[in-house]
């Protein structure tokens, strides 16, 4: 394992997403709010958007439609063990030049799970990439559902969730 980044990794939030992506990204993870997430809390379509990341010649893009939320929560719609799957065959083959944005609504929770997921994906311990992660987004407050999923897609056998729960309060 080691402390090193196998590539650069900005987390951001939604109103920063569209301008580094542009600016600076190779790859960038798009995990937006669904229709009802965007009712809810009363977001006018024009304006969240200007602020999604758009394809653009040398920036790959993916994105995914989720909320943040748990099988707890009776409103939204969660993440699927196949949105996670679909995020790291996106990522699998980036590289050391490559620049991955991950970005989300707050650019707190979703976002640095997933951030963290991939950090592991590229072999980086679950404790290093939540230190990374940490590092690079502060307030950071991994959504404990989507790493549970992260987890299993990367048969890391509980040990990311463990280390989660052994740095956060849950």
């Amino acid at each position: 394992m080691s402390n090193q980044k196998p590539f650069k990794l900005r987390i951001s939030d939604l109103d920063n997403a569209a301008r580094i992506s542009r600016e600076w990204a190779t790859h960038t993870v798009s995990i937006l709010d669904t229709d009802l997430a965007k009712k809810t809390i009363d977001i006018v379509d024009s304006f969240y958007e200007q602020r999604i990341p758009q394809p653009s010649p040398g920036m790959l893009l993916h994105r995914c439609h989720f909320d943040d939320v748990t099988p707890e929560d009776d409103f939204g719609l969660i993440a699927t063990l196949e949105d996670i799957k679909a995020i790291l065959q996106f990522t699998v083959k980036l590289t050391t030049p490559d620049k991955l944005l991950v970005h989300c609504g707050a650019g707190i929770s979703r976002s640095t799970a997933v951030a963290c997921g991939i950090l592991c994906q590229h072999g980086l311990s679950p404790k290093e990439a939540l230190k990374m992660v940490c590092l690079l987004r502060q307030g950071a407050y991994p959504n404990d559902y989507i790493i549970t999923l992260m987890d299993e897609a990367l048969e890391l056998k509980g040990l990311l969730k463990k280390t989660l729960y052994g740095m956060f309060d849950y």
